[in-house]
């Protein structure tokens, strides 16, 4: 009786392997997979609507397993930079969406939906956060190669979406 009870355990544990850890689970895609190419360091030398300069730069790494992307935004202000933003992205599981969340240097929080339109192009704030409460901002960041992405912003004035700044980020370094 022992030994039938040892045979049917182990069939058990074959039959019904426990749970893996998280880390080692396997997944059907990486949620985070849109955001890979961003790890590093990224400047940016262009012209809002308005004509005047925008000389930053953007350092972006992975934190927590690689389950979080942080990005801190710097900005030149004559000859000074300083920390404009500080970022985190990560998947929301109830949203189920990628989503970031912006801290900016006077207080501000801003939180908005990222979504991947193909491989090389993502939509920030075009869906609501919150129902009802759809961001007034858009952006559209288009990888035109792992070293160049460009960055269009636009802002809805009225019924009307004005845009703000065409501008391409360079990886440093390369």
């Amino acid at each position: 009786m022992r030994r039938l009870c040892a045979v049917l355990a182990a069939l058990t544990c074959i039959a019904f392997p426990g749970r893996l850890p998280a880390e080692d689970k396997p997944t059907a895609a990486n949620k985070l997979a849109p955001l890979e190419r961003f790890a590093g360091e990224w400047v940016v030398d262009g012209k809002w609507s308005t004509g005047e300069a925008l000389h930053a730069r953007g350092v972006y790494e992975w934190g927590v397993n690689k389950k979080i992307l942080k990005a801190k935004t710097f900005v030149m202000n004559g000859d000074k930079e300083y920390q404009r933003y500080e970022s985190i992205m990560a998947w929301h599981p109830e949203k189920k969406s990628l989503y970031e969340i912006t801290f900016v240097f006077d207080g501000d929080i801003h939180e908005v939906l990222i979504d991947a339109k193909d491989k090389d192009t993502l939509h920030i704030g075009w869906r609501p956060f919150k129902e009802g409460q759809p961001s007034p901002v858009h952006q559209i960041l288009k990888f035109l190669d792992d070293d160049h992405f460009q960055w269009t912003v636009s802002m809805k004035s009225g019924d009307t979406w004005k845009q703000l700044i065409d501008a391409t980020w360079v990886r440093k370094g390369k």
